[in-house]
């Protein structure tokens, strides 16, 4: 099977979409798929060898608001598919942001080729109603697709709800072996977030919540941020103010490299988000055998329970520190809870059980269109 894959962004640039779309292509090529991409034109992505390219070079804040940048990408990866599609000729194009996935839509379909859109996430039912940007993602989704998945149940729900009836569950994936190797060992209790620096993801919260469990560890207490974002500095600002400089640092945007290592340096994976789609960085932290303390958001209760996580709800100072001070006093449930999510990820969310899933939408796309002829 010949797929385009058409996204946003690919590696090295940072983000779940990005690791997720790369990790899912290398393992459709296991599988005997021939793989192609197009992307938006990212700083330090090459072109060529089934990665094409278009529009003009975007930073990482670029890539991920839509912006005037942006929109000309949007017309650079257009303009790209009506010139290149027809010769190409993939047996189905798998887009997989709103964005790139309007682009393509409507001249894949003139080609008889079936597109698949996948939502790592909507917003639409996190903003009021007259939100410029939640209508213009409802208006991006109706654009035709044959199949829209979505990596949580929440989504899917709130597409169905929109009147996409036959959006599917589909969710991310996480390459094991990437997480392999020994654990470095350290006096201090170090926990790990990762994840932009925006008020989606609760950052603020997790620093009123990390001043009061450092009052209960002490000096064994350490908070690492690994990502950026536009409420990086006045986050900074809260963290001086709470007295935490001393034992919470800043990591800024890692590369894939350095982001394992702070996986493998790291004793709990903090994610204090207010909404969610289906956060990757569960999977990664679980194949690095870390226990989870997350607020129960979106698509976070679909793979957390109380087996493989400590569930808080958002927005709660109190629950949260009250989480990082008991698992920071208890090595055994750590360990327990580590273990249970490295399982459930080697039987559930490996890349090729998720690239089964994927090619079972693909075959039935790819029958209607056939069924439909010219």
């Amino acid at each position: 099977m010949h797929v385009l894959h058409v996204t946003k962004k690919l590696p090295p640039a940072v983000g779940g979409d990005a690791t997720a779309v790369a990790a899912l292509g290398r393992a459709q090529h296991r599988s005997g798929y021939n793989v192609e991409f197009l992307a938006y034109r990212g700083d330090g992505v090459v072109e060529g060898q089934g990665i094409h390219l278009a529009g003009p070079t975007l930073s990482e804040s670029q890539l991920d608001r839509v912006g005037f940048r942006r929109y000309l990408g949007m017309q650079a990866i257009h303009r790209w598919a009506r010139r290149n599609l027809s010769g190409l000729r993939p047996d189905l194009v798998h887009a997989h942001a709103v964005d790139v996935g309007a682009s393509v839509v409507g001249i894949a379909r003139d080609l008889g080729v079936p597109v698949v859109l996948t939502c790592h996430g909507v917003w639409f039912p996190h903003h009021p109603g007259w939100y410029p940007s939640g209508r213009l993602e409802r208006f991006l989704l109706r654009r035709g697709y044959d199949t829209v998945t979505s990596v949580d149940r929440a989504s899917v729900q709130a597409l169905r709800e929109i009147g996409l009836r036959d959006a599917v569950l589909v969710p991310n994936g996480v390459d094991i072996s990437e997480f392999e190797g020994p654990r470095p060992r350290h006096e201090a209790i170090r926990f790990l977030f990762v994840g932009r620096h925006v008020h989606q993801k609760g950052i603020d919260t997790l620093l009123e919540a990390a001043a009061r469990a450092q009052a209960r560890i002490g000096d064994r207490f350490a908070l690492q941020l690994a990502g950026d974002g536009p409420e990086r500095l006045r986050l900074e600002h809260q963290a001086r103010d709470l007295r935490l400089s001393g034992s919470v640092r800043f990591l800024g945007s890692l590369s894939r490299t350095e982001l394992l290592e702070a996986y493998r340096g790291a004793d709990v994976l903090v994610i204090p988000s207010r909404y969610e789609g289906f956060p990757l960085v569960i999977l990664e932290a679980w194949a690095a055998g870390l226990p989870v303390i997350a607020t129960s958001v979106g698509g976070v209760p679909d793979l957390c329970d109380a087996q493989n996580a400590v569930l808080i709800p958002p927005d709660d100072a109190g629950a949260l520190a009250d989480a990082m001070a008991s698992l920071a006093s208890d090595p055994s449930q750590r360990e327990a809870l580590g273990a249970a999510g490295r399982s459930l990820v080697r039987t559930r969310y490996t890349w090729d059980t998720i690239a089964g899933q994927y090619e079972r939408v693909y075959e039935r796309c790819i029958a209607r269109a056939r069924d439909a002829g010219p």
